[in-house]
């Protein structure tokens, strides 16, 4: 005889199983992104978890020797890599979300010509916490935007699409967010 409790165990079990999705991200590489104007080269070296964290290298270019020459090189708060990076024209480095956690904790931060950071920002910080919380999860991700970022007004706001079709500018230079939500799910 079959026990009830297990088949209904089984049952309900089976029918949770399709309410958590689970996401698989292949290890991160290296990656070279240059700014707009080609004046900048950013090197991102991904880290391994519990070793040495993720590193950018800066690269300018030098119009008399006509090559790149290294100017900066430092840590990144990506303890294995940041998912996204952009480069502004005067050197400014915006790195989106950790690789394998897309959406938890920091989710942008903006570095300074000189690599200090200069603003840090969570999904509640940038939506709102009703909006973060709305947002497409997995077990490990929150899927909080659509496609690639991008920078506009001159290289000095990121521009990103919501998982909402909405938009999300952020100022690099002062630090200013707007947030304008859309009202439909990006594919």
């Amino acid at each position: 005889m079959i026990n009830r409790a297990r088949v209904a165990f089984v049952v309900a079990l089976t029918c949770a199983s399709g309410i958590v999705r689970a996401d698989s991200w292949v290890p991160p590489s290296v990656r070279v992104e240059a700014s707009e104007s080609g004046e900048y080269l950013v090197r991102m070296e991904p880290g391994r978890r519990g070793q040495q964290g993720s590193r950018a290298v800066i690269y300018r270019h030098d119009t008399a020797a006509d090559s790149y020459q290294k100017r900066l090189v430092y840590a990144l708060p990506h303890p294995v890599s940041p998912v996204d990076i952009l480069l502004t024209d005067d050197g400014m480095l915006v790195t989106l979300d950790e690789w394998a956690q897309m959406g938890r904790g920091t989710v942008i931060t903006v570095h300074g010509a000189d690599g200090k950071t200069t603003h840090r920002y969570t999904l509640p910080k940038l939506l709102g916490d009703k909006a973060a919380a709305a947002a497409p999860s997995t077990v490990s991700s929150t899927w909080w935007r659509c496609g690639k970022p991008s920078l506009i007004g001159g290289g000095h706001v990121l521009r990103v699409i919501t998982y909402d079709e909405g938009e999300l500018r952020v100022d690099l230079r002062d630090g200013t967010v707007d947030h304008e939500p859309g009202n439909g799910r990006c594919q």
